[in-house]
């Protein structure tokens, strides 16, 4: 391990800090009601802040890379594709089908942010049905 490893910022001392800020957030002893000291100012998390940031440290120490978007938020249908890992056709021929909802502005797609999270996340389970099954069908060796 190198010197490099263990600077503040480096990818594996963030992976360690998420792990613990995780455990800190998620132990019975700590209280929901958060606050930050900045500057010496204390300042309350507000409870939607405090579970952003459980996900956050959750996915961080699982070395996931982590972008808050608001869920009422539009975007196109190329980054909606790309949230999704799949191509923009596939994503439209989703949309055609009603399966995620959008709006015409002009002649772009703009589709909610919402929509697109909850999509991905009912799919999530499939994915995992899928990749495992194909794992298992390696280990085969077909």
């Amino acid at each position: 391990m190198s010197k490099a490893d263990d600077r503040p910022g480096s990818a594996k001392t963030d992976l360690a800090t998420a792990r613990v800020l995780f455990e800190a957030l998620t132990s019975r002893a700590t209280r929901r009601k958060l606050s930050l000291t900045v500057q010496d100012r204390e300042v309350p998390l507000p409870a939607a802040v405090v579970q952003v940031l459980i996900k956050a440290a959750k996915l961080v120490s699982e070395g996931h890379v982590v972008d808050v978007v608001p869920v009422d938020e539009e975007i196109s249908a190329q980054e909606a594709a790309d949230i999704l890992k799949v191509s923009r056709p596939y994503l439209l021929n989703l949309v055609k089908k009603g399966i995620l909802p959008c709006r015409m502005v002009g002649a772009h797609h703009r589709i909610p942010t919402g929509a697109v999270i909850a999509y991905k996340r009912d799919q999530a389970p499939r994915r995992r049905s899928l990749e495992e099954l194909s794992a298992e069908t390696q280990d085969l060796g077909h």
